[in-house]
């Protein structure tokens, strides 16, 4: 298999971000990255500034976040700007597959209710910033859901007491996935499979009060970033790679990870039943010697959940233990008690 490391869900200054396509190949190349996903809202205007394509080593998608009020989706794939529809998330979801594209629902559970628009005091404490958590879940057909989102991760405490805090010392607000979201996570894909990504929600926006820095592109890109796993290598046709990236996410071929931690690459979980290797994304037969495995490139504590419960943990840069029930198997990684790494799952039954 062959591993390549993306930041997801870049907005540029055509929407509500602050970088051009320049700037943000610049940092991406920098930062050390494979490919970027540049999603701005309701648009694709960026394409004025470079088509999508290869920039030396760097793959650049250019897709777009459709959003309406509420019901954001993150689009891939797709060549046309997608109106959203104010009304229906399906009728965006339909859109974005009738161009052949996939789609992941933005920030699904977008803060705790005291911190939404219906909180005055919640409002008046986070400097009155606007969220937009997903409503309707009897929509259908998306691939997956953003299971990790650096920003709301770091604005879900944020108030007018913390807030230099949280532009000197970023990382310490960086507390994983929110629970809510791991648990819909889990219950999804005991139904149907349900991709999970992690993603920066990137604006890069220069100043807080005019004075103090916050996260640049570059920083950011180093943070949470989604690793996809492939058959055969990029061959830097532009078409070609596209549709191994857009494979690769649709099976759920990936694993997210906070890599300010530590750099996750290299990691890799798989299943053995009947001497075949299952990959996340696969199903995979129950038999007499089932077994899970983990490896790491660093010492830590490793979780093994099944249908939203823990069954295994240990603490190494590897793990092998027998799975003897069927279930929807996934890992979870823990580094100097910080969430690091969090895989796809695979299916046995």
């Amino acid at each position: 298999m062959f591993e390549y490391v993306g930041a997801l869900h870049i907005h540029s200054h055509c929407s509500d971000g602050s970088g051009s396509l320049k700037r943000i190949i610049r940092a991406a190349k920098r930062s050390g990255l494979d490919f970027v996903v540049i999603s701005d809202h309701n648009n694709m205007r960026i394409r004025e500034e470079g088509q999508p394509g290869w920039y030396g080593d760097l793959l650049v998608i250019i897709g777009e976040e459709v959003s309406p009020p509420f019901n954001h989706y993150m689009a891939f794939g797709i060549h046309q700007e997608v109106t959203p529809d104010k009304k229906s998330a399906q009728a965006n979801i339909d859109a974005v597959a009738a161009q052949g594209g996939i789609g992941f629902i933005s920030h699904p559970d977008a803060f705790h209710r005291a911190y939404t628009e219906d909180s005055k005091i919640g409002s008046a404490l986070r400097f009155g910033l606007t969220v937009y958590p997903w409503r309707d879940w009897q929509a259908e057909g998306f691939t997956g859901i953003e299971v990790w989102q650096y920003m709301y991760d770091w604005l879900k405490f944020l108030n007018h007491f913390n807030l230099l805090l949280h532009i000197l010392t970023p990382q310490r607000f960086i507390t994983g996935p929110d629970p809510r979201t791991l648990r819909r996570w889990d219950r999804l894909n005991m139904t149907r499979k349900v991709v999970g990504i992690g993603t920066l929600d990137a604006h890069a926006r220069p100043r807080a009060l005019g004075i103090l820095p916050i996260s640049s592109y570059r920083y950011l890109f180093g943070t949470i970033r989604t690793h996809i796993l492939t058959p055969e290598p990029f061959c830097h046709d532009y078409k070609s790679d596209l549709e191994t990236l857009l494979a690769s996410f649709s099976h759920g071929s990936c694993f997210f990870a906070n890599d300010r931690v530590a750099d996750s690459s290299g990691f890799r979980f798989y299943i053995r039943s009947n001497d075949t290797t299952f990959h996340p994304g696969d199903q995979c037969p129950l038999a007499e010697e089932t077994e899970a495995i983990v490896i790491l490139p660093h010492q830590a504590e490793i979780s093994i959940i099944s249908n939203g419960k823990l069954i295994f943990s240990s603490s190494g840069e590897s793990l092998c233990k027998p799975i003897l029930n069927p279930g929807v198997i996934r890992v979870e990684v823990r580094k100097d008690n910080k969430p690091w790494i969090f895989s796809n799952p695979i299916w046995v039954a």
